[in-house]
């Protein structure tokens, strides 16, 4: 099994420093040290102007991409800085269970999403050339645009605002540029990725749940830092709490 993990946390005294955020979150319950699995996906891209095929990798989250829906959501289950992150390998360890249909269903959902904004943003640029005017213009003065065509110009400009925010924000995850048209996607190999648990009591109801991942990172800011995209499922998520909350380690 492909492992990435950090040397600082063998040395580090994760107790202290997770004590340190009990003003904030509520009381320590408990901590832990897990490898969640992570699925590496490789697309293939080429460009809208040139026939070149390019390749690029990223990761995504397997463990819980069963349970993600939304699809904005799902943009937080990828992590596209450790594709390329150094790694060791532990023959003796076991492949956990991955659901991998829903994995190929999360990234086939992104790749027509993205199709679709791309599309709709080449349509709209002529629409919104056709309603716009120069504002320095003499015929803008002399013939003011009517209410319902700014009305009109209004919708295209925030449906492309829409379009355009998809594309950038599934470029990043993707390590790809938003000109990039994703061709195909394979799934390979599982990744574990060395994650640090806490969970929080704040009261007799509230749970709460600081996800700290490790990869890449040097220090135990670093990986709260990197473990954003996961504490933020885990407050959107009761299911993805309980997943991660009870992770083996």
């Amino acid at each position: 099994m492909e492992i990435i993990k950090a040397d600082w946390v063998e040395k580090a005294n994760l107790e202290q420093l997770l004590q340190k955020k009990v003003k904030k979150l509520g009381y320590l319950e408990k901590y832990q040290v897990v490898f969640r699995p992570f699925k590496r996906v490789t697309l293939t891209i080429t460009g809208k102007r040139s026939d070149d095929i390019m390749h690029k990798d990223s990761l995504i989250d397997a463990g819980l991409a069963p349970l993600v829906q939304d699809d904005d959501h799902r943009l937080l289950l990828w992590r596209p800085r450790y594709s390329n992150s150094s790694s060791i390998v532990d023959e003796d360890l076991q492949e956990p269970e991955i659901n991998s249909d829903a994995v190929q269903r999360v990234i086939d959902d992104m790749m027509e999403k993205r199709w679709h904004a791309q599309d709709q943003d080449e349509e709209m640029k002529p629409k919104l050339r056709r309603l716009q005017v120069d504002p320095l213009s003499t015929i803008s003065i002399i013939f003011p645009r009517t209410p319902g065509g700014l009305r009109k110009e209004q919708v295209l400009i925030e449906n492309r605002k829409a379009s355009h925010a998809y594309i950038f924000a599934t470029s990043l995850v993707t390590n790809c540029t938003p000109k990039d048209i994703i061709i195909s996607a394979d799934i390979g190999n599982t990744v574990l990725i060395e994650t640090i648990i806490a969970t929080y009591q704040e009261d007799e109801k509230m749970t709460r749940v600081l996800a700290l991942e490790t990869p890449n990172t040097n220090s135990f800011k670093d990986a709260i830092k990197t473990g954003r995209a996961l504490t933020r499922l885990c407050e959107l998520y009761v299911e993805c709490r309980e997943v991660v909350s009870n992770a083996p380690k």
